[in-house]
């Protein structure tokens, strides 16, 4: 969201702009407000962007005031804007939600970040009087929000466009020529300080395993640590209790922090966190090197867990020389899914920092080996690494996971000669994910 100063001024000076439209509290459980809050979306994003401001309404030349909320209106919140939105809106995106107060007449305001579209985006559903069926909306003067009917208006939306796409296309070169790009500023130093000391304990599991062993992940590995913030610590006991009820639901038949249930595999406790280490060895058996993960988890809300690529441990392939499109839908989505129901077990709507760590990538090739329906476009990596960053609520992760990991695996994608995946795609393979529950 924009920064408090500039939300304030949208709330002191208020004037509706191209960018900037002012609506009055719309009921999100009526199908005329969600459609109405919809086609200002569409709108906008077909503009460029833009900010949509919930509470201010004023008629003809009358200046735009500062209206109560309702009481039969309740306070939004993010899963409902983008549930509104998206179920006019093609095609689906994610929409920020952001609150502030006004200064002089004390009334709280919901703000809706807008972001811009690199295709047109169309309505999907008609709704009397509101929005017709398969339709463009663009802002215009006055200023309104109506289809595009000139050569004109439908150039300029085409142009910007290909504008948003042209800078994306820029911003991915600048990723393949730097061999990796930077993360989003997001993640504090507890976090990355974590995951840092997770990865040294890991490497000291190692230590004394053959030089080939894999359960070393010799051909690369990928990491997830995430950060439940602003959470009270709970006790050893507690947090292991938070993450047994996050695991009654199981999505794959080998999930995330996988729960073997007894010692020294784990989890146990170690130097006050609990940890587990499938790797180790069992009546002088070591468990497979496919299976051989490790997490550790802090009570004070810090989960960390490394796996290798499961590309690497399949006769389907080489070891090294493939990345499966699809595979980091499931496992990413299924971890993100697992974090979210611990954060679950804590009062309210607790937000969650992520941070992603992908190694040995150089070399792969994109492709679909694992018998998904989705025909990956076959780019080469040229990075070894890759870091990944996001900061989402917990409701975000269940009512909107396909939009949430297209925008944290969007640069791990376009590693692979400018590679996407989809949003769709996303949504149809978290699909499948679910429905083996």
């Amino acid at each position: 969201m924009a920064q408090q100063q500039d939300l304030l001024a949208l709330l002191l000076y208020p004037n509706e702009t191209l960018s900037n439209e002012y609506k009055s509290w719309l009921d999100l459980s009526a199908k005329k407000g969600k459609a109405t809050l919809a086609k200002a979306a569409i709108a906008l994003a077909n503009h460029g962007g833009g900010t949509i401001v919930l509470g201010m309404r004023g008629e003809g030349e009358e200046k735009l005031q500062s209206l109560p909320r309702p009481n039969d209106i309740p306070r939004y919140t993010t899963d409902a804007v983008n549930a509104s939105i998206n179920f006019y809106a093609d095609p689906k995106m994610h929409y920020d939600l952001g609150f502030e107060i006004h200064p002089e007449s004390g009334v709280e305001h919901a703000f809706i970040k807008v972001p811009p579209s690199t295709v047109p985006v169309m309505s999907t559903r008609l709704e009397e009087r509101v929005l017709e069926q398969h339709r463009c909306y663009v802002r215009k003067a006055g200023p309104r929000s109506e289809q595009p009917t000139t050569a004109e208006e439908w150039r300029t939306l085409l142009s910007r466009c290909v504008q948003a796409n042209r800078e994306s296309l820029l911003d991915s070169i600048r990723v393949i020529l730097q061999g990796q790009t930077e993360r989003p500023d997001i993640a504090n130093k507890d976090l990355e300080e974590f995951a840092k000391n997770s990865f040294e304990r890991w490497q000291t599991l190692l230590a004394d395993l053959p030089a080939n062993d894999g359960r070393r992940l010799p051909h690369g590995h990928y990491e997830l640590a995430f950060q439940i913030v602003d959470v009270a610590k709970s006790t050893l006991r507690e947090m292991r209790g938070r993450l047994q009820e996050a695991d009654r639901i199981q999505l794959t038949g080998w999930g995330p922090f996988v729960d073997i249930g007894r010692p020294p595999v784990g989890p146990v406790p170690v130097a006050g966190a609990i940890e587990a280490w499938i790797g180790y060895e069992r009546d002088g058996h070591s468990i497979s090197s496919h299976h051989a993960d490790y997490w550790r988890v802090d009570p004070v809300g810090l989960l960390y867990e490394i796996r290798g690529h499961e590309e690497d441990f399949t006769p389907k392939a080489e070891p090294g020389t493939v990345f499966d499109g699809t595979m980091p839908i499931w496992r990413v989505g299924e971890t993100f899914l697992y974090v979210g129901r611990v954060a679950r077990t804590y009062e309210g709507d607790p937000e969650i920092v992520v941070r992603g760590n992908y190694t040995g990538l150089k070399g792969r090739k994109l492709e679909s080996i694992f018998g998904r329906r989705y025909a990956v476009r076959r780019g080469t990596c040229r990075s070894e690494t890759m870091q990944l960053a996001a900061k989402v609520k917990a409701s975000e992760i269940e009512n909107n996971l396909a939009e949430v990991l297209a925008e944290f695996l969007y640069p791990l994608f376009e590693q692979f000669d400018f590679s996407t995946v989809p949003v769709d795609v996303i949504r149809r393979e978290l699909g499948d994910l679910m429905r083996k529950s």
